[in-house]
């Protein structure tokens, strides 16, 4: 490392080209990271499935944003909204049979970058990598929850 370089700055940069990257390829197949990761998150959700708000956390964007994300892809067939069975003020978002179908297809792609990533690293530097982002996350987000709380 140079006095000039920064840990920080070189995440945030790789994360940046990483990401568009992704999104370009994904959008070789009609999609985006935001709607792999909306579909993502809805298979794995157990019934009645995901608010919106859970959506939006896991994501890390706001209701708003996501709301555009969930209209477009109700739109498409991918994903229903429905209200939640035991407090109606809660929207729930469900994946539907062609949304499945199109994750997976979409995990095939993002499968293949994964593995494009993973192949300029040996297995030790992939888990090294994984733990040590791991334990910066955490440590990121430790750090913002206590300053939110105090704000």
């Amino acid at each position: 490392m140079t006095p000039h370089d920064s840990l920080g700055r070189q995440i945030s940069m790789t994360a940046k080209i990483v990401r568009e990257h992704a999104d370009w390829v994904l959008a070789q197949h009609g999609a985006s990271m935001v709607t792999w990761i909306v579909l993502r998150l809805a298979s794995m959700a157990e019934p009645p499935g995901f608010s919106q708000r859970e959506l939006a956390d896991g994501m890390s964007i706001g209701g708003p944003a996501l709301v555009r994300h969930i209209d477009r892809l109700e739109a498409e067939g991918l994903v229903v909204r429905r209200p939640d069975p035991h407090d109606r003020r809660i929207t729930r978002i469900t994946i539907t049979a062609e949304g499945r179908r199109r994750h997976a297809e979409l995990a095939e792609v993002t499968g293949e970058l994964d593995a494009e990533l993973c192949s300029l690293l040996t297995d030790r530097e992939v888990k090294t990598l994984f733990s040590t982002l791991a334990r910066i996350e955490e440590h990121v987000a430790e750090r913002h929850a206590r300053r939110s709380e105090t704000t």
